[in-house]
């Protein structure tokens, strides 16, 4: 019987996000070209394109698709201290960044899960010029993004810990060689 690999639904789990992210920044670009067009051509903006671009499209495009830049090792890495570095203290030196990443993600996500719940339950919303727009769901973007993020760091943690990181397309915390420049 074949073991369970996390690695697939992770990785379809940050592509999922990703496209995600993407369909907001789209939407954003639409959103925004309409709201310009109704200004200009009938002097009647579309309300609320402020609240919900600040709210909704610009945090489900930076936080929706960490978990995918993680995955593609698509993070900048500066190898100012670390390019003459191998072997054993190189490996340390991974396993402590991915284990201090994987403890600030865990609280980042603890925080922003217990202040989504807040405003959920409060049904947090802001202000335009004549109406209001619900914001809440919207606090969920830094918790699902995270969490994404920070379930495959800890795979990846896992991997490097327990030599499993060798495989190719592994989880994994170090930056490969194709990589550098």
């Amino acid at each position: 019987m074949a073991s369970f690999n996390p690695e697939g639904p992770l990785k379809r789990l940050g592509e999922g996000l990703a496209i995600a992210g993407g369909v907001a920044l789209v939407l954003m670009m639409l959103h925004i070209v309409a709201d310009v067009a109704t200004k200009y051509l009938f002097n009647n903006p579309i309300d609320g394109t402020t609240e919900v671009v600040a709210a909704y499209y610009m945090v489900a495009v930076v936080f929706l698709p960490l978990a995918y830049v993680t995955v593609t090792e698509g993070h900048l890495i500066v190898e100012l201290f670390t390019g003459r570095m191998s072997g054993r203290p190189l490996a340390a030196l991974i396993g402590f960044a991915g284990l201090t990443t994987l403890a600030y993600l865990v609280f980042i996500v603890y925080h922003t899960g217990v202040e989504a719940v807040l405003r959920t339950e409060e049904g947090e919303a802001w202000e335009t010029s004549v109406d209001l727009v619900a914001v809440w769901p919207s606090r969920w973007f830094l918790t699902i993004g995270l969490a994404a993020m920070a379930l495959y760091v800890l795979l990846a943690v896992i991997r490097h810990f327990t030599g499993r990181s060798e495989t190719d397309g592994a989880a994994r915390l170090e930056v490969r060689a194709h990589d550098t420049y």
